[in-house]
Formats: structure tokens, sequence, C-alpha cells
């Protein structure tokens, strides 16, 4: 998937407030993450344990996520709101 297809929603959850920046965020016990995204670049090593410990939760992997989120160098994010999480997850299908 490419960011120009999930911007569009990430732009809203942050302006919401709904995004969780970082895997430390991501996995911190109290996240409520319903989605999480990770940049097609990152570490297959950071990849896969990010997915390990999300285990219930959607993963994607995003080209160029830094596009999306106009923030540099984020290598995973979560979306914690329903609606924006669940059109994001219908796009990934």
């Amino acid at each position: 998937m490419h960011a120009s297809e999930i911007a569009p929603y990430v732009g809203f959850a942050q302006r919401k407030g709904s995004v969780l920046y970082g895997a430390e965020r991501i996995t911190e016990r109290g996240a409520r993450p319903l989605v999480v995204l990770m940049d097609s670049a990152a570490p297959e090593k950071f990849k896969s344990k990010l997915a390990a410990n999300c285990k219930n939760t959607p993963c994607a992997e995003v080209e160029q996520l830094h596009l999306a989120t106009h923030r540099e160098n984020v290598k995973a994010i979560a979306v914690t709101d329903p609606s924006l999480a669940a059109a994001i997850i219908d796009l990934m299908r």
C-alpha cells in the first residue's frame, strides 16, 4: 500500500489526536491500537517484533509512511479511532 492511499485518513486521525507514533507507544500498556501501519523501509526485525506484539491488531506495510504523516523518521503508527481504522482496513483488502 502506498502512503497516498491512506494519507487522508491518517490526516484526519492526526487532527483528532487518534494516532500513536512509534513502536514503544503502540505496544505500551493501555494503548488501544485498532490498526498498525509500518513503513516498508523499516528493518525486518523491527516489523516482525511489532507484528508479534500486536497479534490481534491488523498490521499493514506502507511505502513511504512519512509522506502520510508529514513527519520524518516515522517507522510505525497506530490509529485508535474506530471509524478511521475501519476505513484503513477496508483499503487494505
